[in-house]
């Protein structure tokens, strides 16, 4: 942004996943209840006995930008997330032998869900270069995860009685790490294209017990502009994590989401989006209404866990004198 300028915005994503899926191999019930249980102790069932079967994410962003000089920006945003899974219970086994996932009764489903405040983030935009047709800038920033780490909820145990205990990783808000990020954007326009890419870390420099894995994205994208207001836009994105680093030792069902190792991966997905100008007093900023769809082509997941699947995101962004 040009010196003295300000920018709110606030976007809504929700995403769906459906279907267990260890590398690029997809997984039936019954293949994941034959899997070994690698916390087993006492009474638990020494096989996976609960298995994920469909998850919707939703998160809420709301950010404020304010540029002190031509050359920097500050960006502050905070982040809200709802998460609710639906999981189906088998009868637990305890030999390792003499049983296979087929033969198991299937108990019932349940629901679990969290939701909270999850991340606040600062950090600041530095402009490298700007020529007539193109940009350079890098962003150096801090994020802070505030949500809950130990939450709690009601699950169908494989003995098949309702118990509450700490959920699996995958259902909290936050794992109390503070994280570095960096990233550098390049941007080039011609006529009534625009073309830009952008590669991304997040690195976790402050941890708790255990935090989510550190991960690089790397996008690119074009968009083009149908008339002065509207345009639509094409992205591509290659996105990897690392597993979980760390391990809370309550969190110990015989469940896939209850292991760190269970966590990361790397995924493609493309991208489709539509963008409108909307000028709320004559002669003044334009507010910008963006909508868009996205879709994985290809995903290699560390270990048994739950395939992603289509994204919406919603965004409303302001700008101000």
């Amino acid at each position: 942004h040009a010196k003295g300028e300000w920018m709110l915005s606030a976007r809504h994503m929700r995403m769906a996943m459906a279907g267990n899926r260890t590398g690029k191999t997809d997984l039936t019930d019954s293949e994941v209840i034959g899997l070994a249980n690698p916390y087993q102790m006492g009474s638990i069932s020494t096989k996976l006995s609960i298995v994920p079967q469909k998850m919707t994410m939703g998160m809420t962003m709301l950010g404020a930008m304010y540029a002190p000089s031509d050359m920097l920006t500050l960006m502050t945003m905070g982040m809200f997330t709802a998460k609710a899974m639906d999981l189906s219970t088998y009868r637990g086994v305890m030999s390792m032998s003499g049983m296979d996932g087929m033969e198991r009764e299937q108990l019932g489903w349940f629901t679990t869900s969290t939701s909270d405040l999850s991340d606040l983030s600062l950090s600041g935009l530095i402009r490298l270069y700007e020529g007539d047709i193109s940009r350079l800038h890098v962003q150096l920033g801090l994020q802070r995860s505030v949500g809950t780490s130990d939450a709690t909820g009601e699950v169908l145990t494989p003995m098949n009685m309702h118990k509450n205990m700490i959920l699996p990783y995958g259902m909290q808000t936050g794992d109390g790490a503070t994280s570095g990020i960096v990233a550098l954007t390049y941007v080039a326009a011609f006529d009534r294209q625009v073309f830009g890419t952008q590669l991304r870390s997040r690195d976790a420099i402050a941890t708790d017990a255990w935090n989510f894995g550190d991960s690089v994205s790397l996008t690119g994208w074009m968009q083009y502009e149908l008339n002065a207001e509207t345009s639509v836009s094409f992205r591509t994105t290659y996105y990897t994590q690392d597993a979980i680093s760390g391990r809370n030792p309550a969190i110990v069902a015989p469940v896939q989401t209850a292991n760190p190792a269970n966590y990361g991966g790397t995924i493609t997905e493309l991208s489709a989006g539509l963008n409108r100008l909307v000028y709320v007093l004559p002669g003044g900023h334009a507010d910008r209404i963006g909508l868009e769809l996205s879709y994985p082509v290809s995903q290699d997941l560390h270990g048994p866990q739950m395939k992603s699947g289509l994204t919406f995101q919603i965004g409303y962004q302001k700008s101000l004198n």
